[in-house]
């Protein structure tokens, strides 16, 4: 499990913020996230020479109760990486399923009201923390147009960990759209017509000095250059290499602030790996878009607010062979 609670504070927190936000976490006693659970936890692959991503383990004289709801979700997301998951077991875990791309929430009588919160780059949604279990009488997926996020990060997080169920469907703009061709992979010789705003494209970042720092480089813009190019010229022998554009303006410097420290963060590790030839195998450090082609230069991909997230050692190759 990736998350666990303190139990004197109630605090949730995610196994690989511990070494940042506790550094004596040591010291500290954790407990399953659902308030009626309550069992013991303990930290594991904390430190940065351990090849397992860090998470949260039971002891082994203990076990989560029978009703554990976020045991239950956390057993359905790791099989969601490896098999397909049935229509009752998607319904229970719930989905991103309405990209509302609009500033602020515009409220709907007909919905439920949904809370924000600080967090606005990990999505938003009106099951909170823990999904409820729902008992269903068919095998019918409920398209609940609840589960609204305003940013990319919770859509992009069920597309790589459920890549057999790729077919569910998620609203846009008043339409609906699967999954599986709501993303569009930047490669060698991807034209830019392909490159249309109704889509997130996503592409591996070049590691190089010239990614490196990148968010501190320009005061209005960020620019991040793929390894996807368009084509190459056969004369000068010259690749044609998109680019993202990030807008700062666009965006809170709180926000701002948590996007620059996670692309750092990801990219030293990635940058590391790379200079001593140690990245596992079809991984990379991607970025992940909602955005559009720049009007004056085909090969330059604008983004605007909160739409653009970073992965590392996630992107596994059997959800790539999927990839369209």
């Amino acid at each position: 499990m990736n998350k666990a609670r303190i139990k004197n504070t109630d605090e949730i927190v995610l196994a690989e913020e511990l070494p940042k936000l506790f550094p004596n976490y040591k010291e500290l006693v954790f407990v399953c996230v659902d308030n009626k659970c309550s069992i013991r936890m303990a930290p594991a692959c904390i430190k940065k020479s351990s090849k397992r991503r860090p998470h949260f383990k039971k002891y082994r004289n203990q076990e989560h109760i029978d009703n554990c709801e976020y045991a239950v979700l956390n057993d359905l997301y790791q099989k969601g990486k490896d098999q397909k998951l049935t229509n009752i077991q998607i319904n229970k875990i719930g989905y991103p399923s309405v990209f509302h791309i609009k500033e602020k929430f515009e409220y709907d009588e007909n919905e439920a009201h949904i809370e924000k919160n600080d967090n606005i780059d990990e999505g938003i949604t009106g099951r909170g923390e823990i999904a409820r279990l729902y008992e269903f009488d068919s095998e019918n997926i409920k398209f609940d147009r609840r589960n609204k996020v305003q940013s990319i990060d919770r859509i992009v997080d069920w597309y790589l960990g459920f890549p057999y169920n790729r077919d569910v469907e998620i609203e846009i703009k008043g339409n609906r759209i699967e999954y599986q061709y709501f993303f569009k992979k930047i490669k060698q010789n991807t034209h830019s017509s392909q490159l249309h705003n109704e889509r997130i494209f996503y592409g591996r970042i070049m590691l190089s000095n010239k990614n490196q720092d990148a968010f501190d480089k320009y005061n209005e813009s960020v620019y991040l250059t793929l390894l996807g190019f368009q084509k190459k010229d056969e004369i000068s022998g010259q690749y044609e290499n998109y680019s993202i554009k990030v807008n700062k303006n666009s965006m809170s410097r709180t926000l701002l602030s948590k996007l620059k420290n996670k692309y750092n963060e990801l990219f030293k590790k990635a940058f590391i790996d790379f200079q001593e030839d140690n990245i596992k195998p079809d991984y990379g450090l991607y970025a992940f878009v909602y955005g559009k082609i720049d009007e004056k230069n085909n090969t330059i991909l604008n983004v605007e607010k909160h739409h653009i997230t970073f992965r590392y050692d996630e992107v596994r190759k059997t959800m790539k062979e999927r990839d369209n």
